[in-house]
């Protein structure tokens, strides 16, 4: 499945965008071996800043790749490994993040949700409505961060086995690598700030081993103004220390402990409540794989449980599941079915769905559909 499409399919279930996410993409091109997509302006919605034309956020993004690919060989060294393994693709949402997690977020690095068997990969970063503002050059390093040091990890297969901490230091390395090549000024608040943020919170345990292993290796830290090739060579040391300490597993494992008990509790509470928000929630962490393996005949089972009890996100997911295929069976009549039901409950996405769906179906198929949809009635009442 291409990565285009798997975003789609995203957008359509909610769980990269907000309820209201165009159901398509709106412009797409490529740049330098990178597909570019930007989703369209959502048709209404309140947004703490005001929300840039796709064309225009567009152009931001190219031209970012444009001055990484101009001023920076070591990050353009680094893009171009994940080219061999797969492809990149740069998405502008406008509705990433969602509103109420709406902090200052520019871009976010999102690995391939449904990787096939064999060798290429897939890396998607997702640039939101304030990266599309950003300055170029800011905006560009922190593409690289995500590419650079996150699609990097990934490409290694670390992104789970390493420490969020360390993975977040590695790819604030990176992206310092970047802005010292756009020679972007050191001495403004937030570039005082980023570099604050990664020596005392992000970097501070590898800094400390750095130390402790040798004080002279602190010089490559060079009075704030890092040689990052040469740190990351001594970053690669620490990773093998930590495993060798157990440290990376047993902090991996505990987080993984801790959300597994979390899914089982609320998976527990949501049988118990037949509550079609908690077992929408247990299908959502099915779906992205949180607390457990992802597995999409599992998502789409509680996706069904949650639309059998009339809850209308999950009768939409139900459709978006039924339409596409994505657990196995693709069902256009019952997929028709669920959007009615979602559609007539306000979401708008299952009335586009069903108004693309409705030029696919004969009149026949369609009037049976409908009638089974005003026929319908939640389980158990």
């Amino acid at each position: 499945m291409r990565l285009q499409t798997i975003f789609v399919i995203l957008v359509l279930l909610g769980l990269v965008a907000s309820a209201e996410a165009a159901p398509a993409p709106e412009i797409t091109r490529q740049y330098n071996g990178i597909d570019l997509i930007a989703m369209p302006l959502p048709p209404q919605g309140k947004y703490d800043i005001d929300l840039i034309e796709p064309a225009s956020a567009l152009a931001a993004i190219e031209q970012a790749i444009e001055l990484i690919y101009a001023k920076s060989p070591f990050s353009v060294q680094a893009f171009e490994r994940l080219k061999k393994a797969g492809k990149i693709t740069v998405v502008y949402d406008p509705e990433f993040p969602k509103e109420k997690f709406s902090s200052v977020i520019i871009a976010a690095f999102f690995p391939d949700f449904f990787q096939k068997q064999g060798p290429l990969k897939e890396f998607m970063v997702v640039v939101g409505r304030y990266g599309a503002k950003w300055p170029i050059d800011k905006l560009a390093a922190v593409i690289v961060h995500e590419l650079g040091g996150h699609g990097y990890q990934h490409l290694r297969g670390r992104s789970q086995k390493d420490r969020k901490i360390d993975r977040e230091c590695e790819a604030q390395l990176y992206e310092e690598a970047a802005l010292q090549d756009f020679n972007v000024i050191r001495s403004s608040s937030d570039m005082i700030r980023f570099r604050h943020e990664m020596h005392t919170n992000w970097c501070s345990d590898f800094r400390r081993y750095m130390r402790e292993r040798d004080p002279k290796l602190m010089d490559y830290w060079n009075y704030g103004k890092p040689d990052v090739p040469k740190v990351l060579n001594i970053f690669e040391d620490y990773l093998v220390h930590l495993r060798e300490l157990g440290v990376s597993g047993k902090a991996v494992a505990a987080t993984n402990k801790k959300r597994l008990a979390d899914l089982l509790q609320l998976s527990e509470k949501a049988k118990q409540s037949r509550s079609g928000p908690d077992l929408y929630a247990v299908a959502v962490r099915h779906f992205n794989g949180m607390g457990t393996p992802k597995n999409l005949i599992e998502a789409y089972q509680w996706f069904l449980l949650s639309a059998e009890t009339g809850y209308p996100p999950a009768q939409h997911a139900t459709g978006v599941f039924l339409e596409s295929g994505l657990a196995g069976t693709s069902d256009i009549q019952a997929a028709y079915i669920w959007y009615y039901l979602a559609a007539n409950k306000g979401i708008e996405k299952a009335q586009d769905r069903l108004n693309t769906l409705s030029s696919k179906m004969s009149q026949a198929d369609k009037t049976e559909a409908t009638s089974l949809a005003k026929a319908w009635k939640p389980k158990g009442k």
